[in-house]
């Protein structure tokens, strides 16, 4: 019989007033902090171009014989395999701090390239193993030596282990500390909120099952473990990295899951409201078993690339009316008994109601939804459960001390989570300080304080010949402007050392007698060089110039930059004896050497060069974008 609703009771009042402060609580505190609008970011590089190529391996070896095609952002039919983006922007200036990458697109694991150099690669890209990564989005930092001014290549090689089709969408580029900054909140509530959500429906569904298996009236306590237990399997499809089943099952997986839970939040409604309504539930499992059944026979008996389509519309549809459905038993329940008393329970299914006719109408009408109902569930799901319990049991009793427990565990996460990173960051700052100081200290033992001993030892042996000597502080001289420089500027590339010296270099020649000339050809091919590396360069450079000061017959040097060869070539007549041997040529070519290099001496038309080939590996690397 329906109840008769009495104004002076206030039941009506007070359940008005709870719906309203839940309405207001998940307005205006939740969604603005778990689910705000997408914010105004930073200003970073254009997407000039995106481009697609199928490949046969995550490997760059791949990408290189790759037969990339352009194409449009958005969905995609991907087959099972490897399939490999190239995103296209350029940069005015490198970022000292690098850049950052927030991946957009939803495959199942992803390897990710800048110019041709591995920034990025989580857990296992084997198709017969495989992880599931992708669905983690983590903020990626691409560090400054594997960008370059102008031009640079993004390639992501994305892994689908179940065909369907895929929305490719460009990835964030940006500056470092403004991007991660950002998006720094964003990435907190996709990851690890999710799985502190993810925990606490798991202890939802715990206590519930307990309850159940206890209570005298089971099928509340029992549709609330079941529909806690549903989202929280279909949860691990997501938050599971090494999920054990892939391909066909995996999918059979999500359909299973995800149709359950539409199902059990049907038949949950049924059982809050008190009174079975007849054939309601066969309904039900009526849908919820066909949505099975045409799933499984589509990923089992039909399988192909656009099988797993076919389910997803399946699932959609079952979701459609089990949603409506839930609506529906919700709306009929208040329309019979309009003073409610549970107004906890009440107003957070009002809430649910409210979300599901929203997703509904989203469904129907084709049109862009944000994800307030899949978002809101755990809550809803958690607000029963302290709901139901504070109704039941003593023990319970106190929703205050409950949530004042579960945000206490929430903010002792969060400490954790911040003094973790906080530590991370300290101790790369005093890596970064410690290897500095390293460093400088080898440079002043090897620089300076090997030319200072060197004349300390021959003033003690008397010989204090000015040239000697002058030549001696020079040198010293030398070693320290180039320790100072290697501190500012000249460490930062290749170009800037090899400026700097051709700077220096000039006045000394001219001061010589002879003419100078310096120059930098393809300088966007330049090779990227760490600070010890252009350290070595200056000083072979350095060596070969003196030499021809010293050594040649000739009235005129040259200076030359072309891609990872420089060269030192001067106008003398002949390479000499003093040329070719000596403690000279022999440092330049140690040097050569330790940074992978190679150094020859040449006579080469009517000139004697100096030419020191660096590194291939880092001239190709920044190339090959």
């Amino acid at each position: 019989m329906a109840e008769t609703p009495s104004w002076k009771s206030g039941h009506i009042a007070r359940l008005i007033a709870a719906i309203a402060m839940v309405q207001a609580l998940f307005w205006f505190v939740f969604v603005p902090v778990f689910l705000p609008p997408p914010s105004q970011l930073p200003p970073r590089p254009a997407i000039e171009a995106m481009d697609y190529a199928m490949v046969d391996a995550p490997v760059a070896e791949a990408l290189d014989a790759a037969a990339f095609e352009p194409m449009v952002p958005g969905p995609r039919l991907s087959p099972d395999g490897y399939h490999a983006v190239r995103t296209t922007f350029s940069l005015d200036a490198v970022p000292p701090q690098g850049v950052a990458v927030l991946d957009q697109t939803g495959a199942d694991n992803v390897r990710f390239f800048m110019n041709g150099v591995s920034v990025y690669s989580p857990g296992s890209m084997d198709l017969d193993d495989p992880s599931y990564h992708s669905y983690h989005k983590e903020i990626i930092h691409v560090p400054a030596a594997a960008l370059r001014e102008g031009q640079n290549r993004l390639t992501g090689v994305y892994m689908t282990t179940l065909p369907r089709e895929v929305p490719y969408i460009p990835p964030l580029v940006g500056e470092y500390d403004s991007i991660a900054g950002a998006v720094q909140w964003k990435a907190f509530t996709i990851d690890e909120f999710r799985l502190i959500s993810a925990v606490i429906v798991a202890v939802v569904a715990l206590f519930a099952g307990i309850a159940a298996s206890r209570a005298r009236e089971r099928d509340l306590p029992l549709w609330l473990c079941l529909a806690a237990t549903g989202w929280t399997a279909y949860n691990l499809f997501f938050e599971w990295l090494w999920f054990p089943l892939d391909g066909a099952a995996r999918g059979f997986y999500y359909a299973a899951t995800a149709t359950f839970v539409a199902a059990a939040w049907a038949i949950f409604a049924d059982a809050w409201s008190g009174t079975r309504l007849r054939f309601y539930r066969l309904g039900v499992w009526i849908v919820f078993a066909l949505a099975v059944l045409v799933s499984g026979w589509m990923m089992f008996a039909r399988y192909s690339d656009t099988a797993f389509g076919v389910v997803e519309t399946a699932v959609e549809w079952a979701g459609l009316l089990l949603s409506a459905a839930t609506v529906l038993r919700l709306g009929w329940h208040f329309i019979r008994h309009p003073a409610e008393r549970r107004y906890l329970e009440a107003a957070v299914l009002v809430l649910l109601a409210l979300l599901m006719v929203f997703h509904l109408s989203a469904i129907i009408l084709d049109g862009m939804h944000r994800p307030y109902l899949a978002a809101t569930q755990p809550l809803i799901l958690l607000l029963l459960g302290i709901g139901f319990f504070g109704r039941n049991f003593s023990l319970f009793r106190s929703r205050e001390q409950l949530n004042a427990e579960l945000q206490d565990q929430l903010d002792e996460r969060t400490a954790e989570l911040a003094l973790a990173h906080d530590r991370e960051k300290t101790l790369l700052r005093e890596q970064a300080h410690a290897d500095e100081r390293s460093r400088i200290m080898r440079d002043m033992h090897d620089g300076v304080g090997s030319t200072l001993m060197s004349l300390l030892m021959a003033a003690r042996r008397g010989k204090t010949e000015q040239p000697f000597m002058e030549q001696g502080l020079q040198s010293a001289i030398d070693e320290m402007r180039l320790m100072i420089d290697s501190m500012d500027s000249m460490g930062e590339s290749l170009k800037a050392a090899f400026s700097l010296f051709a700077e220096r270099a000039a006045m000394r020649c001219e001061g010589a007698g002879f003419a100078f000339e310096s120059r930098i050809e393809n300088a966007d091919d330049l090779p990227v060089l760490g600070v010890r590396a252009n350290i070595q360069v200056f000083r072979i450079m350095q060596e070969a110039v003196a030499n021809a000061l010293k050594h040649s017959t000739g009235n005129r040097i040259r200076l030359t930059l072309t891609g990872n060869t420089i060269e030192i070539a001067d106008n003398g007549d002949k390479l000499g004896e003093a040329r070719q041997g000596g403690r000279g040529l022999e440092n330049m070519q140690v040097r050569a050497q330790s940074i992978g290099g190679d150094l020859h001496v040449m006579r080469r038309d009517d000139e004697t060069v100096v030419q020191l080939e660096l590194p291939r590996a880092a001239a190709e690397t920044v190339a090959s974008a």
